[in-house]
Protein backbone atom coordinates (compact mmCIF):
# COMPACT_ATOMS: atom_id res chain seq x y z
CA UNK A 1 0.00 0.00 0.00
CA UNK A 2 2.71 2.51 1.02
CA UNK A 3 4.79 1.45 -1.96
CA UNK A 4 1.97 2.12 -4.46
CA UNK A 5 1.13 5.41 -2.76
CA UNK A 6 4.80 6.43 -2.90
CA UNK A 7 4.98 5.43 -6.55
CA UNK A 8 1.91 7.49 -7.47
CA UNK A 9 3.11 10.59 -5.61
CA UNK A 10 6.58 10.20 -7.11
CA UNK A 11 5.16 10.02 -10.61
CA UNK A 12 2.92 13.03 -10.09
CA UNK A 13 5.69 15.12 -8.52
CA UNK A 14 8.01 14.32 -11.37
CA UNK A 15 5.38 15.18 -13.95
CA UNK A 16 4.14 18.33 -12.20
CA UNK A 17 7.64 19.72 -11.74
CA UNK A 18 8.77 19.40 -15.31
CA UNK A 19 5.71 19.12 -17.46
CA UNK A 20 5.58 22.68 -18.64
CA UNK A 21 9.33 23.09 -18.99
CA UNK A 22 11.04 19.89 -20.00
CA UNK A 23 8.79 17.86 -22.28
CA UNK A 24 11.23 17.90 -25.18
CA UNK A 25 13.76 15.13 -25.87
CA UNK A 26 16.55 17.50 -24.87
CA UNK A 27 14.79 18.33 -21.63
CA UNK A 28 14.21 14.65 -20.95
CA UNK A 29 17.94 13.98 -21.36
CA UNK A 30 18.77 16.76 -18.94
CA UNK A 31 16.34 15.56 -16.29
CA UNK A 32 17.02 11.83 -16.58
CA UNK A 33 20.29 11.67 -14.55
CA UNK A 34 18.83 13.92 -11.85
CA UNK A 35 15.82 11.62 -11.33
CA UNK A 36 18.05 8.54 -11.45
CA UNK A 37 20.28 9.99 -8.74
CA UNK A 38 17.34 10.87 -6.45
CA UNK A 39 15.86 7.38 -6.73
CA UNK A 40 19.27 5.78 -6.05
CA UNK A 41 19.36 7.54 -2.69
CA UNK A 42 16.16 5.75 -1.63
CA UNK A 43 17.17 2.15 -2.42
CA UNK A 44 20.17 0.03 -1.46
CA UNK A 45 20.98 -1.37 -4.92
CA UNK A 46 22.13 0.17 -8.20
CA UNK A 47 19.29 1.65 -10.27
CA UNK A 48 19.16 2.81 -13.85
CA UNK A 49 16.55 4.91 -15.56
CA UNK A 50 16.61 3.07 -18.88
CA UNK A 51 13.72 4.99 -20.39
CA UNK A 52 12.49 8.47 -19.60
CA UNK A 53 10.22 10.02 -22.20
CA UNK A 54 7.89 12.91 -21.52
CA UNK A 55 6.09 15.08 -24.02
CA UNK A 56 3.05 17.26 -23.97
CA UNK A 57 0.59 14.34 -24.06
CA UNK A 58 2.38 11.11 -23.14
CA UNK A 59 5.14 9.72 -20.98
CA UNK A 60 7.05 6.47 -20.52
CA UNK A 61 9.38 5.47 -17.69
CA UNK A 62 11.36 2.23 -17.25
CA UNK A 63 13.50 1.93 -14.13
CA UNK A 64 15.65 -1.18 -13.65
CA UNK A 65 17.23 -2.35 -10.42
CA UNK A 66 19.98 -4.94 -10.14
CA UNK A 67 19.14 -6.38 -13.59
CA UNK A 68 16.28 -8.46 -12.12
CA UNK A 69 13.76 -5.87 -10.96
CA UNK A 70 12.02 -3.08 -12.77
CA UNK A 71 9.30 -0.47 -12.52
CA UNK A 72 7.65 0.44 -15.81
CA UNK A 73 4.95 3.03 -16.36
CA UNK A 74 3.49 4.63 -19.43
CA UNK A 75 0.40 6.68 -20.12
CA UNK A 76 -1.18 9.93 -21.08
CA UNK A 77 -1.50 13.33 -19.39
CA UNK A 78 -3.92 16.23 -19.69
CA UNK A 79 -2.41 19.30 -18.12
CA UNK A 80 -5.55 21.38 -18.47
CA UNK A 81 -7.79 18.81 -16.80
CA UNK A 82 -4.95 17.86 -14.46
CA UNK A 83 -5.65 14.19 -15.14
CA UNK A 84 -3.65 11.13 -16.03
CA UNK A 85 -4.02 7.57 -17.23
CA UNK A 86 -1.15 5.24 -16.42
CA UNK A 87 -0.39 1.60 -17.13
CA UNK A 88 2.17 0.21 -14.69
CA UNK A 89 4.09 -3.04 -14.42
CA UNK A 90 6.28 -3.70 -11.40
CA UNK A 91 8.58 -6.61 -10.69
CA UNK A 92 10.67 -6.61 -7.52
CA UNK A 93 12.97 -9.60 -7.25
CA UNK A 94 13.97 -8.93 -3.62
CA UNK A 95 11.83 -6.67 -1.47
CA UNK A 96 14.55 -6.34 1.16
CA UNK A 97 16.35 -3.97 -1.21
CA UNK A 98 13.55 -1.45 -0.70
CA UNK A 99 13.90 -1.22 3.09
CA UNK A 100 15.07 2.41 2.94
CA UNK A 101 12.13 3.34 0.74
CA UNK A 102 9.41 1.36 2.58
CA UNK A 103 10.70 1.86 6.11
CA UNK A 104 10.70 -1.81 7.16
CA UNK A 105 12.35 -5.04 6.08
CA UNK A 106 10.39 -7.26 3.71
CA UNK A 107 11.49 -10.49 2.05
CA UNK A 108 10.71 -12.31 -1.16
CA UNK A 109 9.50 -10.99 -4.47
CA UNK A 110 6.53 -9.03 -5.78
CA UNK A 111 4.87 -8.78 -9.18
CA UNK A 112 1.99 -6.40 -9.79
CA UNK A 113 0.50 -4.53 -12.71
CA UNK A 114 -2.55 -2.43 -13.42
CA UNK A 115 -3.83 1.05 -14.22
CA UNK A 116 -3.91 4.42 -12.49
CA UNK A 117 -6.62 6.83 -13.60
CA UNK A 118 -7.78 10.13 -12.18
CA UNK A 119 -6.99 13.74 -11.44
CA UNK A 120 -5.74 15.90 -8.58
CA UNK A 121 -8.93 15.20 -6.59
CA UNK A 122 -9.41 11.47 -6.94
CA UNK A 123 -7.31 8.65 -8.36
CA UNK A 124 -8.43 5.09 -9.08
CA UNK A 125 -5.91 2.26 -9.01
CA UNK A 126 -6.88 -1.17 -10.35
CA UNK A 127 -4.44 -4.02 -10.43
CA UNK A 128 -3.49 -7.59 -9.69
CA UNK A 129 -0.57 -9.15 -7.85
CA UNK A 130 0.93 -12.50 -6.85
CA UNK A 131 1.79 -11.28 -3.33
CA UNK A 132 2.61 -14.30 -1.09
CA UNK A 133 1.89 -16.63 -4.04
CA UNK A 134 -1.72 -15.42 -4.14
CA UNK A 135 -4.09 -14.51 -6.93
CA UNK A 136 -5.09 -11.00 -5.86
CA UNK A 137 -7.18 -8.26 -7.43
CA UNK A 138 -7.36 -4.82 -5.87
CA UNK A 139 -9.09 -1.48 -6.36
CA UNK A 140 -7.88 1.59 -4.46
CA UNK A 141 -9.24 5.12 -4.46
CA UNK A 142 -6.98 7.97 -3.40
CA UNK A 143 -8.46 11.31 -2.35
CA UNK A 144 -5.84 14.01 -1.91
CA UNK A 145 -3.38 11.16 -2.31
CA UNK A 146 -4.71 9.33 0.75
CA UNK A 147 -6.42 5.92 0.39
CA UNK A 148 -10.14 6.22 1.06
CA UNK A 149 -11.75 3.21 -0.55
CA UNK A 150 -10.24 -0.26 -0.92
CA UNK A 151 -11.68 -3.36 -2.51
CA UNK A 152 -9.68 -6.53 -2.79
CA UNK A 153 -10.14 -10.22 -3.47
CA UNK A 154 -7.26 -12.41 -2.34
CA UNK A 155 -7.32 -16.07 -3.30
CA UNK A 156 -5.07 -18.89 -2.08
CA UNK A 157 -2.50 -16.72 -0.34
CA UNK A 158 0.21 -18.94 1.16
CA UNK A 159 0.46 -18.12 4.86
CA UNK A 160 4.05 -19.29 5.21
CA UNK A 161 5.02 -17.03 2.29
CA UNK A 162 3.13 -14.14 3.88
CA UNK A 163 4.99 -14.59 7.20
CA UNK A 164 8.29 -14.82 5.35
CA UNK A 165 7.49 -11.72 3.31
CA UNK A 166 6.69 -9.59 6.38
CA UNK A 167 9.82 -10.93 8.11
CA UNK A 168 8.07 -13.01 10.79
CA UNK A 169 8.77 -16.57 12.02
CA UNK A 170 6.95 -19.23 10.01
CA UNK A 171 4.45 -20.25 12.69
CA UNK A 172 2.12 -22.01 10.27
CA UNK A 173 1.36 -22.79 6.65
CA UNK A 174 -1.93 -23.22 4.80
CA UNK A 175 -3.90 -20.86 2.60
CA UNK A 176 -5.88 -17.69 3.22
CA UNK A 177 -8.73 -16.21 1.20
CA UNK A 178 -9.79 -12.62 1.89
CA UNK A 179 -12.49 -10.41 0.49
CA UNK A 180 -12.64 -6.79 1.60
CA UNK A 181 -14.73 -3.74 0.74
CA UNK A 182 -13.66 -0.75 2.83
CA UNK A 183 -15.49 2.43 1.93
CA UNK A 184 -13.74 4.64 4.48
CA UNK A 185 -10.37 4.28 6.21
CA UNK A 186 -10.79 7.42 8.30
CA UNK A 187 -10.38 6.31 11.91
CA UNK A 188 -13.47 8.07 13.23
CA UNK A 189 -15.59 6.98 10.25
CA UNK A 190 -14.56 3.43 9.44
CA UNK A 191 -17.01 1.75 7.07
CA UNK A 192 -16.85 -1.59 5.32
CA UNK A 193 -16.30 -5.30 5.79
CA UNK A 194 -13.56 -7.93 5.61
CA UNK A 195 -14.22 -11.67 5.15
CA UNK A 196 -11.27 -13.94 5.90
CA UNK A 197 -10.85 -17.69 5.69
CA UNK A 198 -7.79 -19.79 6.57
CA UNK A 199 -7.84 -23.40 5.42
CA UNK A 200 -5.79 -26.47 6.35
CA UNK A 201 -3.20 -24.55 8.32
CA UNK A 202 -0.63 -26.76 10.07
CA UNK A 203 1.37 -25.31 12.96
CA UNK A 204 5.14 -25.45 12.77
CA UNK A 205 6.62 -26.57 16.15
CA UNK A 206 10.08 -25.02 15.75
CA UNK A 207 9.22 -21.29 16.03
CA UNK A 208 6.84 -21.96 18.94
CA UNK A 209 9.76 -23.60 20.75
CA UNK A 210 12.17 -20.82 19.84
CA UNK A 211 9.85 -17.87 20.51
CA UNK A 212 7.69 -19.10 23.41
CA UNK A 213 9.53 -22.20 24.72
CA UNK A 214 6.41 -24.29 24.04
CA UNK A 215 6.71 -27.75 22.53
CA UNK A 216 3.69 -28.45 20.34
CA UNK A 217 2.82 -31.53 18.25
CA UNK A 218 3.58 -31.41 14.55
CA UNK A 219 0.08 -32.50 13.50
CA UNK A 220 -2.06 -29.59 14.78
CA UNK A 221 -4.23 -28.29 11.92
CA UNK A 222 -6.39 -25.16 12.09
CA UNK A 223 -9.25 -23.69 10.05
CA UNK A 224 -10.39 -20.11 10.67
CA UNK A 225 -13.42 -18.07 9.54
CA UNK A 226 -13.59 -14.37 10.43
CA UNK A 227 -16.31 -11.97 9.29
CA UNK A 228 -15.52 -8.38 10.26
CA UNK A 229 -17.62 -5.25 10.00
CA UNK A 230 -15.93 -1.85 10.25
CA UNK A 231 -17.99 0.87 11.91
CA UNK A 232 -16.78 4.22 13.25
CA UNK A 233 -13.67 3.37 15.30
CA UNK A 234 -14.42 -0.34 15.71
CA UNK A 235 -13.81 -3.62 13.95
CA UNK A 236 -16.59 -6.02 14.99
CA UNK A 237 -15.94 -9.66 14.15
CA UNK A 238 -17.59 -13.05 14.26
CA UNK A 239 -14.79 -15.60 14.72
CA UNK A 240 -14.74 -19.39 14.42
CA UNK A 241 -11.55 -21.39 14.88
CA UNK A 242 -11.52 -25.17 14.62
CA UNK A 243 -8.47 -27.34 15.13
CA UNK A 244 -7.48 -30.91 15.93
CA UNK A 245 -7.34 -29.88 19.60
CA UNK A 246 -10.15 -27.41 20.23
CA UNK A 247 -12.93 -25.29 18.81
CA UNK A 248 -12.97 -21.59 19.68
CA UNK A 249 -15.64 -19.09 18.71
CA UNK A 250 -16.63 -15.51 19.44
CA UNK A 251 -19.99 -14.16 18.31
CA UNK A 252 -19.05 -10.52 18.88
CA UNK A 253 -15.34 -9.72 19.05
CA UNK A 254 -14.97 -5.94 19.14
CA UNK A 255 -11.66 -4.18 18.65
CA UNK A 256 -11.63 -0.42 19.11
CA UNK A 257 -8.77 0.90 16.98
CA UNK A 258 -8.82 4.32 18.62
CA UNK A 259 -8.70 3.04 22.20
CA UNK A 260 -6.66 -0.08 21.32
CA UNK A 261 -9.10 -2.12 23.41
CA UNK A 262 -10.87 -5.47 23.04
CA UNK A 263 -14.26 -6.63 24.26
CA UNK A 264 -15.51 -10.10 23.32
CA UNK A 265 -17.43 -13.19 24.29
CA UNK A 266 -15.93 -16.62 23.71
CA UNK A 267 -16.72 -20.31 23.75
CA UNK A 268 -13.90 -22.84 24.01
CA UNK A 269 -14.58 -26.54 23.44
CA UNK A 270 -11.92 -29.20 24.03
CA UNK A 271 -13.30 -32.63 23.05
CA UNK A 272 -10.26 -34.57 24.30
CA UNK A 273 -8.29 -33.09 27.19
CA UNK A 274 -5.45 -35.54 26.68
CA UNK A 275 -4.49 -33.67 23.51
CA UNK A 276 -3.33 -30.84 25.78
CA UNK A 277 -0.52 -33.00 27.13
CA UNK A 278 2.09 -30.91 25.29
CA UNK A 279 0.95 -27.93 27.40
CA UNK A 280 -0.07 -29.52 30.72
CA UNK A 281 2.65 -32.21 30.72
CA UNK A 282 0.03 -34.50 32.27
CA UNK A 283 -2.35 -36.99 30.73
CA UNK A 284 -6.00 -36.09 31.27
CA UNK A 285 -9.31 -37.75 30.46
CA UNK A 286 -12.62 -36.31 29.31
CA UNK A 287 -13.79 -33.12 27.63
CA UNK A 288 -14.65 -29.58 28.66
CA UNK A 289 -16.50 -26.53 27.34
CA UNK A 290 -15.77 -23.07 28.74
CA UNK A 291 -17.72 -19.90 28.00
CA UNK A 292 -16.99 -16.38 29.12
CA UNK A 293 -15.95 -12.85 28.24
CA UNK A 294 -12.71 -10.99 27.78
CA UNK A 295 -11.86 -7.31 28.09
CA UNK A 296 -8.51 -5.74 27.37
CA UNK A 297 -7.58 -2.09 27.65
CA UNK A 298 -4.38 -0.16 28.19
CA UNK A 299 -4.04 -1.08 31.88
CA UNK A 300 -6.61 -3.87 32.20
CA UNK A 301 -6.86 -7.53 31.29
CA UNK A 302 -10.13 -9.06 32.48
CA UNK A 303 -11.13 -12.63 31.60
CA UNK A 304 -14.10 -14.57 32.94
CA UNK A 305 -15.05 -18.20 32.39
CA UNK A 306 -17.71 -20.74 33.30
CA UNK A 307 -17.94 -24.47 32.76
CA UNK A 308 -20.41 -27.12 33.85
CA UNK A 309 -18.14 -30.06 34.52
CA UNK A 310 -17.37 -32.91 36.92
CA UNK A 311 -21.03 -32.98 37.98
CA UNK A 312 -20.87 -29.37 39.20
CA UNK A 313 -19.69 -25.98 37.98
CA UNK A 314 -16.47 -23.95 37.90
CA UNK A 315 -16.29 -20.16 37.52
CA UNK A 316 -13.11 -18.14 37.27
CA UNK A 317 -12.02 -14.54 36.90
CA UNK A 318 -8.58 -13.37 35.78
CA UNK A 319 -8.02 -9.66 36.43
CA UNK A 320 -4.55 -8.62 35.36
CA UNK A 321 -2.35 -10.97 37.42
CA UNK A 322 -4.97 -12.16 39.93
CA UNK A 323 -6.88 -15.41 39.29
CA UNK A 324 -9.91 -16.34 41.38
CA UNK A 325 -11.64 -19.72 40.94
CA UNK A 326 -14.95 -20.77 42.51
CA UNK A 327 -15.77 -24.50 42.39
CA UNK A 328 -19.25 -25.70 43.30
CA UNK A 329 -20.61 -29.20 43.87
CA UNK A 330 -18.11 -31.16 41.82
CA UNK A 331 -17.78 -34.92 42.31
CA UNK A 332 -14.39 -36.01 43.60
CA UNK A 333 -14.61 -39.31 41.71
CA UNK A 334 -15.18 -37.41 38.45
CA UNK A 335 -12.16 -35.24 39.27
CA UNK A 336 -9.90 -38.22 39.94
CA UNK A 337 -11.13 -39.81 36.72
CA UNK A 338 -10.17 -36.65 34.81
CA UNK A 339 -6.73 -36.65 36.45
CA UNK A 340 -6.36 -40.42 35.92
CA UNK A 341 -5.85 -40.96 39.65
CA UNK A 342 -7.24 -43.99 41.54
CA UNK A 343 -10.56 -43.65 43.39
CA UNK A 344 -9.84 -42.86 47.04
CA UNK A 345 -12.62 -40.62 48.32
CA UNK A 346 -16.20 -40.10 47.15
CA UNK A 347 -17.81 -36.78 48.04
CA UNK A 348 -19.20 -33.48 46.81
CA UNK A 349 -16.66 -30.67 46.91
CA UNK A 350 -16.74 -26.88 46.98
CA UNK A 351 -13.53 -24.87 46.74
CA UNK A 352 -12.10 -21.39 46.29
CA UNK A 353 -8.71 -20.63 44.77
CA UNK A 354 -6.82 -17.32 44.89
CA UNK A 355 -3.70 -17.32 42.73
CA UNK A 356 -1.15 -14.77 41.52
CA UNK A 357 -0.16 -15.58 37.96
CA UNK A 358 3.14 -13.70 38.11
CA UNK A 359 4.47 -15.14 41.38
CA UNK A 360 2.69 -18.49 40.84
CA UNK A 361 1.61 -18.47 44.47
CA UNK A 362 -1.82 -18.72 46.01
CA UNK A 363 -4.22 -20.52 48.33
CA UNK A 364 -6.93 -23.16 48.04
CA UNK A 365 -9.73 -23.69 50.55
CA UNK A 366 -11.95 -26.73 49.96
CA UNK A 367 -14.89 -28.16 51.88
CA UNK A 368 -16.18 -31.64 51.09
CA UNK A 369 -19.51 -33.06 52.19
CA UNK A 370 -20.91 -36.54 52.85
CA UNK A 371 -17.63 -38.15 51.94
CA UNK A 372 -16.75 -41.81 52.03
CA UNK A 373 -13.34 -43.46 51.80
CA UNK A 374 -13.37 -46.04 49.02
CA UNK A 375 -11.69 -49.45 49.29
CA UNK A 376 -7.97 -49.07 48.69
CA UNK A 377 -4.64 -50.31 50.00
CA UNK A 378 -4.74 -47.97 53.01
CA UNK A 379 -8.25 -49.00 54.08
CA UNK A 380 -7.24 -52.66 53.69
CA UNK A 381 -4.17 -52.25 55.91
CA UNK A 382 -6.13 -50.38 58.58
CA UNK A 383 -8.69 -53.16 58.69
CA UNK A 384 -5.88 -55.72 59.04
CA UNK A 385 -4.44 -53.89 62.02
CA UNK A 386 -7.63 -52.76 63.77
CA UNK A 387 -10.38 -55.01 62.45
CA UNK A 388 -12.23 -51.77 61.68
CA UNK A 389 -13.65 -51.04 58.21
CA UNK A 390 -12.99 -47.35 57.65
CA UNK A 391 -14.89 -47.40 54.33
CA UNK A 392 -18.19 -47.67 56.24
CA UNK A 393 -17.72 -44.21 57.78
CA UNK A 394 -19.44 -41.08 56.46
CA UNK A 395 -17.45 -37.86 56.69
CA UNK A 396 -20.09 -35.17 56.77
CA UNK A 397 -17.64 -32.26 56.60
CA UNK A 398 -14.02 -32.32 55.44
CA UNK A 399 -11.80 -29.22 55.28
CA UNK A 400 -8.68 -28.87 53.16
CA UNK A 401 -6.44 -25.76 53.19
CA UNK A 402 -3.55 -25.55 50.75
CA UNK A 403 -0.76 -23.07 50.08
CA UNK A 404 0.29 -23.09 46.43
CA UNK A 405 3.90 -22.35 45.52
CA UNK A 406 4.26 -22.90 41.79
CA UNK A 407 3.83 -26.68 41.50
CA UNK A 408 4.35 -27.43 45.18
CA UNK A 409 1.25 -27.80 47.39
CA UNK A 410 1.46 -27.66 51.19
CA UNK A 411 -1.84 -28.81 52.74
CA UNK A 412 -3.62 -29.23 56.05
CA UNK A 413 -6.51 -31.71 56.15
CA UNK A 414 -9.16 -32.47 58.75
CA UNK A 415 -12.02 -34.94 58.41
CA UNK A 416 -14.27 -36.47 61.05
CA UNK A 417 -16.88 -39.20 61.14
CA UNK A 418 -18.80 -40.95 63.92
CA UNK A 419 -15.93 -43.20 65.03
CA UNK A 420 -12.86 -41.74 63.26
CA UNK A 421 -10.91 -38.55 62.83
CA UNK A 422 -8.22 -38.06 60.16
CA UNK A 423 -5.83 -35.12 59.98
CA UNK A 424 -2.52 -34.05 58.51
CA UNK A 425 -0.40 -30.92 58.69
CA UNK A 426 1.86 -29.56 55.96
CA UNK A 427 1.34 -32.45 53.59
CA UNK A 428 3.52 -31.87 50.53
CA UNK A 429 2.46 -32.67 46.96
CA UNK A 430 4.78 -32.01 44.00
CA UNK A 431 2.62 -31.68 40.89
CA UNK A 432 5.58 -31.62 38.55
CA UNK A 433 7.01 -34.88 39.91
CA UNK A 434 3.53 -36.17 40.86
CA UNK A 435 4.73 -37.21 44.31
CA UNK A 436 3.36 -36.98 47.86
CA UNK A 437 5.02 -36.83 51.27
CA UNK A 438 2.79 -36.68 54.33
CA UNK A 439 1.92 -38.20 57.67
CA UNK A 440 -1.74 -38.96 58.39
CA UNK A 441 -2.97 -39.25 61.94
CA UNK A 442 -5.92 -41.63 61.87
CA UNK A 443 -7.85 -41.75 65.14
CA UNK A 444 -10.16 -44.78 65.37
CA UNK A 445 -12.20 -44.95 68.55
CA UNK A 446 -9.52 -42.94 70.36
CA UNK A 447 -6.69 -45.14 69.08
CA UNK A 448 -4.26 -43.14 66.93
CA UNK A 449 -2.69 -44.82 63.89
CA UNK A 450 0.10 -42.78 62.26
CA UNK A 451 0.35 -43.48 58.51
CA UNK A 452 3.21 -42.28 56.25
CA UNK A 453 2.41 -41.71 52.55
CA UNK A 454 5.37 -41.15 50.21
CA UNK A 455 6.19 -41.55 46.53
CA UNK A 456 3.89 -41.56 43.52
CA UNK A 457 0.54 -39.78 43.76
CA UNK A 458 -1.15 -42.57 41.83
CA UNK A 459 0.36 -45.37 43.92
CA UNK A 460 2.08 -44.07 47.05
CA UNK A 461 4.08 -46.14 49.46
CA UNK A 462 2.05 -46.70 52.67
CA UNK A 463 3.73 -47.28 56.00
CA UNK A 464 1.79 -47.69 59.22
CA UNK A 465 3.75 -46.84 62.37
CA UNK A 466 2.45 -49.91 64.16
CA UNK A 467 4.58 -50.24 67.30
CA UNK A 468 2.06 -48.57 69.57
CA UNK A 469 -0.80 -50.37 67.87
CA UNK A 470 0.86 -53.78 68.31
CA UNK A 471 1.55 -52.98 71.95
CA UNK A 472 -2.11 -52.16 72.63
CA UNK A 473 -3.23 -55.28 70.78
CA UNK A 474 -0.81 -57.47 72.78
CA UNK A 475 -2.04 -56.00 76.07
CA UNK A 476 -5.63 -56.62 75.07
CA UNK A 477 -4.93 -60.24 74.11
CA UNK A 478 -3.09 -60.87 77.40
CA UNK A 479 -5.92 -59.29 79.37
CA UNK A 480 -8.35 -61.74 77.80
CA UNK A 481 -6.32 -64.69 79.02
CA UNK A 482 -5.63 -63.46 82.55
CA UNK A 483 -7.41 -65.26 85.41
CA UNK A 484 -10.22 -63.27 86.99
CA UNK A 485 -8.34 -62.88 90.29
CA UNK A 486 -5.39 -61.20 88.46
CA UNK A 487 -7.65 -58.97 86.34
CA UNK A 488 -9.05 -57.49 89.53
CA UNK A 489 -5.65 -57.09 91.26
CA UNK A 490 -2.71 -54.62 91.05
CA UNK A 491 -0.81 -57.26 89.07
CA UNK A 492 -2.82 -56.21 86.00
CA UNK A 493 -1.12 -52.77 85.86
CA UNK A 494 2.27 -54.38 86.44
CA UNK A 495 1.77 -56.58 83.40
CA UNK A 496 0.79 -53.51 81.28
CA UNK A 497 3.95 -51.73 82.32
CA UNK A 498 6.02 -54.56 80.94
CA UNK A 499 5.11 -53.23 77.49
Amino acid sequence: MNFIKTLVILLLLIIAAIYGLLFTPQGNSLLKPIIEDEISKKVSIPVKLDTFMLNIENFKIVLTMNDKSYIAAKGSLNILAQSLKVFYDIKIDELSNLKKLIGKKLNGSLNTNGTIKGDRYIIHIDGKTNFANSDTLYHIELKDYEPQNIKTTIKHMQIDRLLYTINQPIYTNGTADIKADIKSLELEKLDGYVISKISDSTLNPEPFKNEFNISIPSDITINVDINTKLKNTKAISNINVSSTINNLSSKVFTYDLKKNSIKADYSLEIPNLDKLYFFTNKHLQGDITITGNVKRAEDLMHLTGHTDTLGGAIDFTLKNKTLKVNIKNIQTIALTDMLLYPHIFDSIANAKIDYDVNSKKGTLHAELYDGQILPNELSFLIKQFTNFDITKEIYEHTVLDTNIDNKLLHSNLHMKSRYTEISTKDAMIDLEKETIDTKLNINIKKSIIPVILTGSLTKPSIKIESDELIKKRAIKEIEKKLPEEIKNSPLKNLIKNLF
